[in-house]
C-alpha cells in the first residue's frame, strides 16, 4: 500500500464536507491529507476499532461488513462516498477494499481543528455533515443525499430546471393589469403546440363554447386572462418530462401520466365542489405540479451514474427527496406559497392544518383516487386521511367518491385530453 501527498486539492471538492471551503482552506486541507493506493483485499479498519483517522473514498470500491455478517459495497461514485466512511467510534463495520482503490486519509483531530478554523457560515455547513449517521447504511445514504441536495442548491453547484420560456413570459406579462388578449396571443403563438392546445381547450365542452374559436386571441377571451395563465403553464410543463438517459424515459413518462391523472381528478373535484378560495384551473395546475420534484431530483443526480443504473435505489431516492426538491423548484419559479405547500406536503397523509379543505387537501384526495383507479396500494385508508374528511361533498365515503368520478367520467376524460393535447 503506497502513500503520497495530495497534489491536486480540487479532487477534495468531491467530498461534501469540503465543498464550501475557499481555495486557501482547501490548500490547507490538502496539505494535511494523504492519498493511499489500497490494493484489493486490504483492511482499512475493523469493527470495534477506536482509531484516529478519517477515510474518504476517492475511487474504487469498499466492502463494509457489520458484526451480524451483513455487508454492503460502497462505490467511488455513490452518495455515501461523498463523506467519510463509517465514522462512528468504536467502528461499526470492518472496511475492506473490494478492488484496487484510492482513499484520502486525514487525522481526525486535524480535521476537527480545520473545521473549527473555517468561517461560521461554512462551518455550519460542515457540521451538518459530520453528525453521526444512522446505523442503517441505506438511511444514512438517503440522509446524505438530502444534505447534498440542500448544499448544492445553496452553493449553486447544479442548475434547477427552468420553467419553459413561453410560460415565464405569459406569467410576467399578466402581472401587468393593463395587458390585453392581443399581447398574450402574440406570446402564445410563439409556441404553436401550446397555441393549439389553448384553442382546443377553449373549444371543449369544459368551457361551453357556443361557437368555435379559431384564433388564440378568441380562445384567450373565452378562457379569461387568469385561466389562460394557469393553462399555458400546465401545457408547457410536458416539455420538462424528458431525459437524455434511456433508463429514465419510462420513469419520466410514468411520472407525467400520474401528474395528468391527479390534475384531472383535482380539476373534477374542484368543479363539483363550492367554497374553495382558488379556481378550477389553479387546482388543475397544482395537481400537475405536485410531484415536480422528480424533475429536480433527476437534474441533481445526473452526475451519479450508479444511481441512474439502479432502478430500485433511484425510486427510493426520488421518494426521499422529491418533496423538498419540488418545493425548492417552485420557490425558484416564484409560484405562490400554496403551490409550494402542495409540493412539500402532499405525501404527508396525516397533515391537518386547517378546518376547511385547502389546495393540498384536494390534491391529496385526487392522488389517492388515482392510486385506487390504477389499483395501486394506498399509503393509508382514504377515510382515515384528514384531507378526505374536509371535502365539502356531504357524507362522503371512499365508495361514493369513486361513484362521483365515474359519473363525471366525460369531464375527466376531456380534462385528460386537454392536458395531453
Amino acid at each position: 500500500m503506497s502513500k503520497r501527498g495530495v497534489s491536486n486539492p480540487e479532487l477534495l471538492r468531491k467530498f461534501l464536507p469540503f465543498q464550501a471551503l475557499d481555495e486557501h482552506q482547501l490548500l490547507l486541507l490538502a496539505s494535511q491529507m494523504t492519498l493511499w493506493d489500497v490494493p484489493a483485499g486490504t483492511c482499512l479498519f475493523s469493527s470495534g476499532d477506536i482509531d484516529s483517522r478519517e477515510f474518504f473514498l476517492g475511487s474504487g470500491a469498499l466492502t463494509l461488513t457489520a458484526n451480524d455478517g451483513g455487508s454492503r459495497t460502497v462505490e467511488g461514485d455513490d452518495a455515501v462516498a461523498q463523506r467519510q466512511i463509517a465514522r462512528l467510534r468504536p467502528r461499526q463495520y470492518t472496511v475492506t477494499a473490494l478492488r484496487d482503490s484510492q482513499v484520502f486519509v486525514i487525522d481526525a483531530d486535524t480535521l476537527e481543528q480545520l473545521e473549527a478554523d473555517t468561517n461560521k457560515d461554512d462551518a455550519g455547513d460542515m457540521e451538518a455533515h459530520f453528525i453521526d449517521s444512522p446505523e442503517d447504511p441505506d438511511e444514512a445514504e438517503r440522509a446524505e443525499l438530502l444534505a447534498q441536495f440542500r448544499s448544492a442548491v445553496k452553493h449553486n453547484t447544479f442548475v434547477l430546471p427552468s420553467l419553459p420560456e413561453v410560460a415565464m413570459k405569459v406569467r410576467k406579462v399578466l402581472e401587468d393589469e393593463n395587458t390585453t388578449a392581443e399581447k398574450i396571443s402574440v406570446l402564445v403563438n410563439a409556441d404553436p403546440a401550446i397555441a393549439a392546445k389553448l384553442i382546443r381547450a377553449a373549444n371543449s365542452s369544459i368551457y361551453h363554447g357556443a361557437a368555435q374559436c379559431d384564433t388564440t386571441r378568441n380562445a384567450i377571451v373565452r378562457l379569461g386572462l387568469v385561466n389562460t395563465r394557469q393553462l399555458v403553464v400546465s401545457f408547457a410543463l410536458r416539455d420538462l418530462y424528458q431525459s437524455k438517459y434511456p433508463a429514465l424515459k419510462t420513469l419520466m413518462t410514468d411520472t407525467w401520466s400520474h401528474s395528468v391523472e391527479v390534475a384531472s381528478i383535482s380539476f373534477v373535484i374542484s368543479r363539483m365542489t363550492k367554497g374553495f378560495n382558488f379556481s378550477d384551473e389553479e387546482i388543475l395546475l397544482a395537481g400537475l405540479l405536485h410531484n415536480i420534484g422528480v424533475i429536480a431530483v433527476l437534474a441533481f443526480i445526473e452526475n451519479k451514474p450508479s444511481l441512474i443504473a439502479d432502478q430500485e435505489k433511484l425510486e427510493t431516492v426520488i421518494e426521499h427527496l422529491q418533496a423538498e426538491a419540488g418545493a425548492t423548484i417552485l420557490e425558484q419559479w416564484k409560484f405562490p406559497p400554496e403551490f409550494v405547500e402542495v409540493a412539500r406536503e402532499v405525501m404527508d397523509w396525516t397533515r391537518d392544518k386547517k378546518a376547511s379543505a385547502d389546495m393540498c387537501d384536494v390534491v391529496q384526495v385526487a392522488k389517492l383516487q388515482a392510486y385506487m383507479r390504477n389499483r395501486k396500494r394506498l399509503p393509508m385508508r382514504m377515510d382515515q386521511v384528514p384531507a378526505f374528511k374536509k371535502l365539502p361533498l356531504g357524507e362522503l365515503t371512499p365508495e361514493l367518491t369513486i361513484q362521483i368520478l365515474d359519473d363525471a367520467k366525460e369531464l375527466l376524460s376531456e380534462t385528460r385530453a386537454m392536458l395531453y393535447g
